[in-house]
């Protein structure tokens, strides 16, 4: 029989990783966010700040290499429908 060797500190640290209450809380500020529709927009304020925004030159960059891919594979499924519609007719008409 193997004996496992569980600290106290072990077991503290499961419990509290256990607890649903303490669940999305950060220990290191105890001070209290307001609630309600005020907390949200002050929370969702903050956390746009975090955001790194793209430059005008990349965004516009980017939007064009996904418009490119977008009518390439426009142009595929087409060009894969008209090929199937051709087969179609060659069969059952």
């Amino acid at each position: 029989m193997v004996k496992s060797n569980v600290s106290k500190k072990d077991e503290d640290k499961k419990s509290e990783r256990l607890d649903p209450g303490s669940r999305g809380r950060s220990k290191s500020s105890d001070a209290q966010e307001p609630q309600g529709l005020l907390g949200f927009f002050k929370g969702a304020r903050q956390e746009l700040d975090k955001v790194v925004w793209p430059s005008r030159q990349q965004l516009f960059s980017e939007s064009v290499a996904v418009l490119m891919i977008v009518l390439a594979f426009a142009s595929f499924i087409f060009l894969i429908d008209q090929a199937f519609s051709w087969i179609a007719q060659q069969i059952f008409v």
